[in-house]
């Protein structure tokens, strides 16, 4: 009986630990989401680079011209930089977050802005020293 009790106490343990250990990386994912989507809205493209992979890319599909626009890096900097993207505050809706192992995780969130287009958003972060890096956002603009 004392190693059924033992048993489970161990496993029950182990669980609650593996736990909050996600739930801590979620938070942390959020949080670089969060920072990532702020610098956005607010134009502010240096606060934006420190949270993208050297191979990030922006896929953009506008279903009212049915094509797809692939940014890089450099570009999409630039598009913040000069306000052609971005500049109005955006809400985030979480509705999944997958962790594939522990050093990569893919966000989808809906972004709604008062009389702005609502954007779908695929994100996926790698995490690097520690570090987690938007490498693709993967956005759609629906009316």
């Amino acid at each position: 009986m004392k190693t059924k009790v033992l048993v489970f106490l161990t496993l029950f343990t182990l669980v609650s630990c593996t736990s909050n250990a996600q739930e801590e990386a979620i938070e942390e994912v959020k949080k670089v989401i969060e920072s990532y989507k702020n610098a956005g809205d607010i134009n502010d493209a240096s606060k934006l680079e420190p949270h993208l992979h050297d191979a990030f890319r922006v896929v953009l599909y506008d279903g009212k011209k049915s094509e797809a626009s692939v940014l890089d890096k450099a570009t999409y900097i630039s598009f913040i930089a000069t306000k052609k993207f971005g500049g109005y505050k955006r809400t985030a809706t979480y509705h999944d977050i997958q962790f594939i192992e522990k050093n990569m995780v893919t966000v989808k969130v809906t972004l709604k802005s008062p009389g702005k287009p609502t954007l779908k958003n695929f994100y996926s972060l790698v995490k690097i020293k520690n570090k987690w890096l938007v490498i693709q956002d993967y956005v759609t603009l629906l009316p």
